[in-house]
């Protein structure tokens, strides 16, 4: 698993409750963290990162447990890049549809719920207890945040986030590199590239970040 923060402690209890991987490894990128016990397992730092530890042990997959969506983006292509599986964690108390489809690496967490006709590009993160109803689209490396609450047939740009608690109404898109802030109420499109707050929700800067 690759990230040993607040977010990688969700997604190794997550990995545990699931017990259909074996963890073998947390490695971490700030040198700090290597040592740390996170629930039972050792945090590594390796200087030469995924590589390093690819000749110090064996595995098949790297579970990418990052909240920052540029940041996961990069570890998951590097993931690819190295011939490893991206693994794709969803918590055994999660409500996903047998008609849903599902990326590679996509993260759905304890009490989400996603329903049918709703697809989940690469390295998608659905949060605690998140809510994505019938027929939405999330694009590739967004992420959903606790309890927010996408209606039906709602389209999520890459690398979009949605903040906690936030209600998006039906067929809305929130279009990539956007930011809808906690608590908002979405009751039209939000622009590429914005950030949103309120009720109902209004423009209120610019996000800036892209992917590299």
């Amino acid at each position: 698993m690759w990230g040993a923060g607040g977010h990688g402690k969700v997604i190794v209890d997550a990995l545990l409750a699931r017990e259909c991987w074996e963890v073998v490894a947390i490695l971490d990128d700030d040198i700090h963290r290597a040592g740390r016990n996170v629930l039972g397992f050792t945090v590594r730092y390796a200087a030469g990162g995924l590589s390093e530890l690819m000749n110090q042990l064996d595995f098949e997959g790297v579970a990418v447990a990052i909240g920052d969506n540029y940041v996961r983006h990069r570890k998951f292509e590097e993931v690819r890049a190295r011939g490893l599986a991206p693994v794709g964690v969803v918590h055994p108390s999660a409500h996903v549809s047998r008609h849903v489809e599902l990326g590679e690496g996509v993260v759905i967490l304890a009490g989400a719920t996603v329903t049918p006709g709703a697809v989940l590009e690469d390295n998608v993160c659905v949060n605690t207890a998140a809510s994505v109803d019938h027929d939405n689209h999330l694009g590739k490396s967004c992420h959903i945040f606790p309890k927010a609450t996408l209606t039906g047939t709602v389209r999520v740009g890459d690398f979009a986030y949605v903040g906690s608690g936030a209600i998006v109404t039906p067929n809305r898109v929130i279009h990539k590199y956007s930011y809808v802030g906690a608590g908002a109420v979405v009751v039209k499109d939000v622009a590429e590239g914005v950030v949103v707050a309120g009720v109902p929700a209004e423009e209120i800067g610019r996000q800036p970040n892209r992917p590299e």
